[in-house]
């Protein structure tokens, strides 16, 4: 099975029962650290009406602490219209744009305790041609290596503001559009994760030094190991 050119009706035929699908309870957890660590190398699937429009590995993230981060959209618990979903439990969805981008970020942590991580990078594994054709002519490299790049790949929108990452296989295929985690069993080693400052937010004083920004140093091997691992499920027929 090639897995660039797997299919919609693939898809519905890979057995899940065998993988662990992150669902709010994985996001629900009070450590935003821990959580940030165990997303690298998951892996982000969207289905949209064009099908199983893109997807790939999980490469690169930020954590916001809320209340207390200048970082963050719900400092000093502020709260509006555009951030109510920071405030809703773990796996809620928190889409919003910035400088004309759009932004994926999963709310972490319980109800009114206002963190999120910020997905900003992701190795593309699935649906490489419409990703191509969502990006135009950009390097392969640069297809979905910054957060503004991955949703406009994956055809994410503000419509996905406010949803829930789905639970289960069956829960991803009924709705659209929909978002996915999976662990297909990527192992990444803590020697292989750099941390650094978040990007973009001098403006946050001492919070713009907090080495908040998780990410893989190593794009190849990971492409080739989410391969592996995602080729080795199990079809039902």
């Amino acid at each position: 099975m090639t897995f660039e050119m797997l299919k919609f009706e693939e898809i519905k035929k890979l057995d899940f029962r065998n993988i662990e699908v992150l669902d709010g309870s994985f996001f629900a957890r009070s450590n935003l650290l821990l959580i940030c660590y165990e997303l690298l190398g998951k892996i982000l699937l969207t289905n949209t009406k064009e099908g199983l429009s893109g997807g790939g590995v999980i490469s690169e993230v930020e954590g916001y602490f809320g209340s207390i981060d200048l970082a963050s959209h719900a400092y000093k618990n502020k709260r509006t219209k555009r951030n109510e979903a920071l405030y809703h439990s773990g796996g809620r969805l928190y889409v919003h744009t910035c400088r004309g981008h759009v932004m994926l970020n999963i709310v972490a942590n319980t109800e009114n305790i206002p963190q999120g991580i910020l997905i900003r990078g992701i190795v593309p594994l699935v649906g490489i041609d419409l990703i191509e054709k969502r990006r135009g002519f950009v390097k392969e490299a640069e297809l979905t290596n910054g957060p503004g790049k991955l949703t406009k790949a994956l055809g994410i929108t503000m419509q996905y503001n406010m949803f829930k990452v789905c639970k289960d296989k069956s829960d991803f295929l009924a709705k659209l559009p929909a978002i996915i985690m999976i662990d297909a069993g990527t192992k990444i080693d803590q020697n292989n994760i750099k941390k650094t400052p978040r990007i973009g937010i001098n403006y946050a004083k001492a919070w713009a030094k907090e080495p908040l920004r998780f990410l893989v140093t190593y794009s190849n091997t990971l492409t080739q190991q989410g391969l592996n691992n995602f080729e080795q499920l199990k079809l039902t027929i």
